[in-house]
C-alpha cells in the first residue's frame, strides 16, 4: 500500500544547557529524522541567510549539522534554484542518530528534493526567528508536489 505523504521539512528547537533541534522531512516518496545538539546562533544564521532567497539562479544557502557518516545522526540542507526561472528546492541529507548499545546496523538514511515555493520560505524563516526568541517551538516548511510547479 502506497502512502502519500505531504512534502515539508520541520525543525523543532529547544534553547537547553545544551540546546537541541529535531529535523524532520519529507517528499511525496522519502523521509528522515534526526536529532541533534545545536548552537542557537547556527540556527540564527540559517534564518539570515534565506531571508530574500534566492536573491540569483546561482544562489544557495548550506546548513549542515552533525558529521556525515557518523552514528550521531547527521543532516545537511541545500537551498537552491533548480532551474533558470528561479524555482528553488532543497536537498535534504539526512540520518537518524544510533544509541549506544544498538547496532549501527539500525543507522537509516536518506537524500532527497523538496520543492516550495518563495512564500513558504519567508513564512519559515520567520518562524526560526519567532522560535528562537521563544527558546522552543517548531518552524514548518511547507513543500510542493514536484509536479505541480509550471516549469
Amino acid at each position: 500500500m502506497y502512502l502519500e505523504m505531504e512534502p515539508r521539512l520541520e525543525i523543532k528547537f529547544l534553547r537547553d544547557d545544551p540546546s537541541k533541534i529535531w529535523v524532520t522531512a519529507n517528499n511525496e516518496s522519502f523521509a528522515g529524522e534526526t536529532e541533534q545538539y545545536i548552537n542557537p546562533k547556527t540556527l540564527q544564521n540559517l534564518s539570515d541567510q534565506l531571508v530574500g532567497f534566492p536573491k540569483s539562479n546561482s544562489d544557495e544557502v548550506i546548513f549542515e549539522i552533525g558529521e556525515k557518516d557518523s552514528t550521531d545522526g547527521y543532516c545537511k540542507l541545500k537551498f537552491y534554484c533548480f532551474d533558470s526561472a528561479g524555482h528553488t528546492a532543497v536537498i535534504v541529507s539526512i540520518s537518524n542518530g544510533v544509541a549506544g548499545n544498538q547496532s549501527s546496523d539500525n543507522l537509516c538514511s536518506a537524500i532527497f528534493k523538496l520543492q516550495f515555493e518563495a512564500f513558504s520560505l519567508d513564512e519559515f524563516s520567520s518562524s526560526i526567528k519567532r522560535v528562537l526568541d521563544l527558546g522552543e517551538g517548531k518552524s514548518v516548511l511547507i513543500g510542493i508536489n514536484g509536479y505541480t510547479q509550471n516549469i
